[in-house]
């Protein structure tokens, strides 16, 4: 049984006015423990209105999302728990601080949940550490940090509530690349700390070549495509088709591969482009 899933899930905008929008039509995905997985899609796709329902925050116009096999909207405590089980970060968490201290601003979630002073002490210090936050940052506004050190904060306030399944909405949106390297590595460290399952939604083909286990594509509010990395980025035509494109290192590949270099153009990441472009000038050297 997936730990989550989507059973034709469908939600609609302004229902009977004449701004009536489907969302997301029909979706049927499932997410096993464990996993990373990532969802893409060109903007209005259909992707932030599908994870709001995830731990129930959009209620479905049709449709079911199960955790472990229970539909969350089945009553009040279901979807309760749902919230708590799956933790959602939104884009900019940042702009949602509001606490005097950074300290309180990551208690906030477990303190909701009615756990014991103790607890929520264990709980907030645990979430600092695997984003990274030191001692100093802790009882400072969250105000006076710096743009990814404030992403980092929001982070941990999801992630002081131990959820199953962390979601995050484009964790690394606006940030320079040491922040967004640094926000990547840190969820890396985090599932393989917790053996969680993580969902990253991103525009970033790269971040989720690179890390994803398995890849979700959006296109007009439904599930275009779903299958592993290679299955997903190997399928040029169809990308292009929803508006998205390979990772860079992928296209640099494709591009000396039609001007004739041997190279493999299925590769995904910079490390695994590096090795490949070694091979094929060590063979040239060699006169292969």
């Amino acid at each position: 049984m997936p730990l989550l899933e989507t059973q034709n899930l469908s939600y609609v905008y302004s229902e009977n006015t004449p701004f009536r929008m489907v969302a997301i039509d029909d979706v049927n995905i499932s997410i096993e423990k464990g996993e990373l997985v990532g969802i893409i899609g060109h903007t209005g796709s259909g992707k932030s209105t599908l994870v709001q329902h995830l731990n129930g925050l959009l209620e479905p116009t049709s449709g079911k999302v199960l955790l472990n096999g229970e539909d969350i909207s089945s009553s009040k405590a279901a979807k309760r728990a749902a919230r708590f089980r799956v933790g959602l970060c939104f884009q900019y968490p940042e702009y949602q601080l509001f606490e005097s201290t950074v300290r309180k601003d990551i208690a906030f979630g477990p303190h909701n949940m009615g756990l014991s002073a103790p607890e929520i002490e264990q709980r907030v210090n645990r979430a600092a550490a695997f984003v990274g936050l030191r001692p100093e940052h802790m009882e400072k506004s969250p105000f006076d940090l710096s743009g990814g050190e404030k992403r980092r904060v929001a982070i941990a306030g999801v992630m002081a509530m131990e959820p199953e399944i962390l979601i995050l909405d484009e964790p690394t949106a606006g940030l320079d690349p040491r922040g967004r390297d640094t926000i990547l590595q840190m969820l890396l460290d985090y599932r393989k700390t917790t053996g969680n399952t993580v969902v990253i939604v991103s525009h970033s083909m790269d971040d989720v070549a690179q890390f994803a286990d398995r890849v979700i594509v959006m296109n007009g509010g439904k599930v275009e495509f779903c299958g592993s990395v290679h299955e997903v980025f190997c399928r040029v035509e169809m990308l292009e088709r929803v508006g998205l494109d390979v990772p860079q290192v992928t296209g640099i590949l494709m591009e000396l591969h039609k001007r004739g270099l041997p190279v493999r153009t299925d590769i995904y990441t910079v490390e695994a482009c590096a090795e490949e472009l070694a091979r094929v000038a060590l063979q040239r050297g060699n006169g292969v």
